[in-house]
């Protein structure tokens, strides 16, 4: 259900954020960046779990930010096919399945995983019974 995943980015770091540590600067960057979302074949983005590495601090012409190169570790929310997931059911419609879920610091009422996973795993369409 919850995995850990490596990933490496180009950052751009605006220059508002050239005085705080680099390493809160760059976190603050990339929660702002994937925090929330479903990244392709990897699942929903929980939690930024470290930062491995960061290469760069190159500035290019004409761009006042500078620029980084961040290998990271994201905790990422997939369920396998066949997992049950426990919740209360907020609704349900045309749509899909609605409830609300918490993670740690994520405290969100929208679209649940339930109905992105059922659209993923069945090619974009979902059976009406």
């Amino acid at each position: 259900m919850f995995y850990l995943s490596l990933i490496e980015h180009t950052l751009r770091l605006p220059p508002q954020l050239l005085g705080l540590p680099l390493n809160e600067a760059i976190k603050g960057e990339l929660e702002s960046l994937v925090l929330d979302k479903v990244i392709a074949n990897l699942g929903l983005c929980i939690s930024v779990y470290d930062i491995r590495c960061i290469d760069g601090g190159f500035v290019f012409p004409g761009d006042g930010a500078s620029t980084y190169t961040v290998e990271f570790r994201l905790v990422m929310f997939r369920p396998f096919v066949g997992e049950i997931i426990t919740t209360k059911l907020k609704e349900s419609d045309s749509n899909g399945l609605r409830y609300p879920y918490i993670y740690g610091s994520l405290d969100y009422d929208g679209l649940g995983l339930v109905s992105w996973w059922l659209s993923i795993k069945s090619g974009g369409t979902r059976r009406q019974s």
